[in-house]
């Protein structure tokens, strides 16, 4: 997208001279390339032109923001990265690609501007931002994706530009490499799709460098045991067609389904270093598998109850239990805060707390799925993501 990459370096150099002079001259142009008659002089495809002149009108706000909120160089680099949508390949590729261009153009920026700068801090941002961008491209399903690429970007950086992590280059690098092998070796068993690769790639980086390795392996358990229940009685629900597609393989909706409550309870707990918070995140881990075991368990019994009304329904409806899904969530809510304990997170005395939350989680999950799901107002993902926030917030209110 040469628009895109003009003006973002136009803004580069012109900041130099003046920060004023950078945000009229990038405003300016980009006003004139929203302009639908110059758009029919810069794309190839005549089918492009609203998706082209949409992206370039979000450009020209993000560069309005960028004078009064957001901050320049992220805002700046959003629209820059935009070039890299003409190059884009498979996963891996797009990944590098995308984290390589932030990279340069905030070095850049900074370099120029002589603005004081942490290396690892900008290392981190371009990852989060070739990570985000990566996954825009692996899921989203319209031919032209520039504007959802501009969002995801401009949302992104500017989040861990305001709530930036402290880490080293090189704990920044063992972070990502650790994530990005475990979600590699996820896609190669066939139990995570490249959505799900880059999404849980973001979470599990993220997580590393907000807590540490033990919040990681007890977010590992969950997705180990997560998808080995799947194969629980798999050709009943096969049969019964209530199994899950591709094997079980994870996409991008599960992994932040399941993973962004988590996540935002591991960051507070490393920004406050408050125990309770890492409390909270075990507990909503401990909810979403309990959950995932309930319903893979449930769906291969024969009697199985609507959790509000305690009618017999099919199994797989959304909202039903069973005894079998009862117990095993119940044995399920255990395991997390077990290993949570036993690798010296939290104290035996929370661990009992977050199990118990969890249950209830469970059990909130079913009321729900059974209601608010089953009308169409939240998908099985906002469901997840709903139980697992309650699971945690319930923890955190009882300790």
């Amino acid at each position: 997208m040469l628009p895109a990459l003009v003006l973002s370096v136009v803004a580069l150099i012109a900041i130099k001279l003046d920060p004023r002079l950078a945000f009229a001259i990038f405003a300016i142009v980009t006003l004139i390339y929203s302009d639908r008659r110059n758009l029919k002089l810069s794309i190839r495809n005549p089918s492009d032109e609203d998706s082209y002149f949409n992206a370039h009108l979000f450009a020209a706000f993000l560069s309005l923001l960028a004078c009064f909120a957001i901050p320049k160089d992220v805002a700046y680099a959003s629209i820059f990265l935009l070039f890299v949508h003409e190059l884009r390949r498979n996963a891996i590729w797009n990944i590098a690609a995308y984290t390589s261009a932030a990279l340069f153009y905030l070095l850049a920026f900074y370099l120029l501007t002589d603005s004081h700068f942490n290396t690892a801090q900008i290392f981190f941002i371009a990852l989060a931002g070739g990570l985000s961008a990566s996954l825009v491209e692996s899921v989203e399903t319209d031919a032209d994706k520039r504007l959802t690429l501009l969002i995801a970007l401009s949302t992104v950086f500017t989040i861990f530009k305001i709530y930036m992590p402290s880490a080293s280059l090189f704990d920044l690098s063992l972070a990502f490499l650790v994530s990005f092998l475990m979600s590699l070796l996820a896609l190669y068993a066939g139990v995570a799709d490249e959505s799900g690769l880059m999404s849980a790639t973001l979470v599990g980086t993220t997580l590393i460098l907000f807590t540490d390795f033990r919040f990681f392996a007890v977010l590992l358990l969950f997705y180990i045991l997560g998808s080995a229940i799947t194969k629980y009685r798999y050709e009943i629900k096969q049969s019964r067609g209530i199994a899950e597609q591709a094997g079980g393989a994870r996409g991008y909706a599960n992994v932040f389904g399941n993973s962004l409550a988590p996540l935002f309870f591991a960051i507070q707990y490393g920004v406050t270093d408050n125990v309770v918070f890492a409390s909270a995140f075990v507990a909503s881990v401990a909810a979403a598998l309990a959950d995932t075991v309930a319903s893979e368990v449930g769906k291969a019994e024969n009697n199985v109850y609507l959790i509000t009304n305690l009618k017999k329904v099919e199994p797989g409806v959304s909202g039903g239990i069973s005894f079998k899904g009862e117990l095993s969530a119940l044995i399920a809510s255990f395991l997390t805060p077990l290993l949570a304990f036993l690798i010296g997170i939290i104290s035996i005395h929370a661990a009992i707390i977050a199990a118990f939350s969890a249950f209830i989680g469970v059990h909130i999950d079913s009321i729900l799925g059974a209601t608010l799901e089953k009308k169409g107002y939240l998908t099985n993902s906002g469901v997840n993501f709903l139980a697992t926030l309650f699971a945690g917030a319930i923890c955190y209110v009882l300790l």
